[in-house]
Order: C-alpha cells, then structure tokens, then sequence
C-alpha cells in the first residue's frame, strides 16, 4: 500500500457575510476606501491557502503578500503594517448528477472566478472608524471580478464583525493553522477530537485519499496497526492525508496514545 501526504500553504479572511442592506447599514463602517485593489496579487503575492467548502461547494483561494507572509508560527498575534490578505472564491466543476468532480488528491477542482474578492489590509491606525467592533488596525473591502467596489466601504462593517471571532489574540485573522501547520485545505473524512478519532469507523473506496484533521490540543498518529500508513506526529491543527489501494478493514491507532483506536473499511471502487 502506499500512502500520501497531502498539503497546502494557508490562511485567512472570511467571506464577506451575505446580509441584507438594512443589517448591513446597522454596523459602522468606513468613510473611504484606504485599503486598494491589489493589482498583480496572483502573480506576485503567496498563495496561504485553498480551501474545499463542502457546503458551499466553492474553493476560498487566498493570497498574502510578502508583509502578511513573512509572519512566523507564533507570532501570529502581530501581523506587521503593510500586510494585505485577499481571499477569491472559485465555483467547482462538477458531473452531470450535480456532484464535485474531484482531482487526482480528492481535491475539487475550479471552475469559475465568482463573487467578491475580499481584501483585508493592515496600516497604522486603520479601523478606528468601526468603533466597537474594530479589530486591531485591519479595514476590508470587497471588489468584484472587473475590479470595482462590490461591497463600499461603509458597509464593510460586515467584515470587521465577521472577524472579530477569529481573535485578538490571532490579529483577527482567520484559519492561520492551516498556514503554519501545513494543514490540508481538502474537505474532511475525520477528525480527532478530546483523545478520540471521530467517527470512530470510517468507510472509504479503495484509492480514494483520505484527510484526517487533528482538531484536539495535542500532538496523535494514524497509524495502521499494521504500520503500512503511520503519519507519524500530526500536531494540533495540523491534518494527515493518506491513501489504501486494497479493499479490506484496516484498524488503526495513535501510537502516543494506544487507547485511541479507529477502524478504516475500505470498499472495491465501483
């Protein structure tokens, strides 16, 4: 059997939240756009992140530029002025009965550029003008795909409420983990949670890559009790992908915890 691992860079903004005009109007906002549309950013900011939205059936592609980038694990709480975050959202391909098609890695895949292209930007003395839903120096700003404003600045307390649920104490900024952990932005088959894998038996087709997020506060392993799949430490926050060719039912532990089990039933592809 073999396995894979499957990562990407990743990290940060919400999509704007859909709200109507009349909720919209009732969050301050900004007098002015002072954040700018980052022209070039494709070619010549970071890709952080490409997350598959299982709900949605959209792909959050997000971009840094060298400011936003050049923070380090653990300094997360400071991003430095200058940093800017631009997140797109993408449509999925999918078949004829509605399905995502996916890639080789179990990934969807694009189809269209749609919606807002969200932008966050971090300067001295930025979002006072949000008053009691500021957050830090950050002000935001949505522009369609031609470039022109989709969501004007005194509606763009929408953002700044959305972001205040990332933190103080990760400078309002959203899905860092997936950034400095090198976690998957693949939709997931399974998590571990408080010492346990949830579910506890996960049935998959033989192939077909299999992610598994490490959503507790320590360090745990999948690792096949046979040990043809062993991910050796996955970190908190940070996920595993993996895949098994053979029909069969595999069990699996965490080899820092062996009281931590799981079984896999791998199933023929149809």
């Amino acid at each position: 059997m073999k396995h894979l691992f499957r990562a990407s860079i990743l990290a940060l903004p919400c999509v704007v939240a859909v709200l109507s005009v009349g909720d919209s109007q009732t969050l301050p906002g900004t007098s002015q756009d002072r954040v700018g549309y980052p022209d070039g950013y494709q070619d010549t900011y970071s890709l952080l992140y490409a997350l598959d939205r299982p709900d949605t059936r959209r792909i959050l592609v997000t971009y840094g530029n060298a400011q936003a980038v050049s923070v380090q694990r653990g300094e997360q709480g400071n991003y430095p002025y200058g940093s800017i975050i631009v997140q797109e959202t993408w449509t999925v391909r999918v078949d004829a009965q509605g399905n995502p098609v996916l890639d080789g890695s179990g990934r969807f895949q694009k189809d269209q550029l749609t919606g807002n292209i969200v932008v966050m930007r971090k300067e001295a003395g930025f979002g006072a003008e949000y008053g009691n839903i500021r957050t830090g120096e950050w002000e935001y700003i949505a522009y369609r795909v031609d470039k022109s404003v989709g969501t004007p600045p005194q509606n763009t307390g929408i953002c700044a409420n959305c972001h205040l649920q990332a933190g103080g104490g990760k400078d309002w900024v959203f899905r860092a983990n997936l950034h400095f952990n090198a976690a998957s932005g693949a939709v997931a088959d399974g998590v571990m949670k408080n010492y346990k894998y949830l579910p506890g038996a996960l049935t998959v087709t033989a192939g077909q890559p299999v992610t598994i997020y490490n959503d507790d506060v320590i360090a745990h392993t999948v690792t096949l009790d046979d040990r043809s799949v062993d991910s050796a430490q996955i970190r908190a926050g940070a996920s595993f992908s993996f895949r098994i060719e053979n029909p069969g039912e595999y069990p699996f532990h965490c080899t820092l915890h062996p009281n931590m089990r799981g079984k896999i039933v791998v199933q023929g592809a149809e």
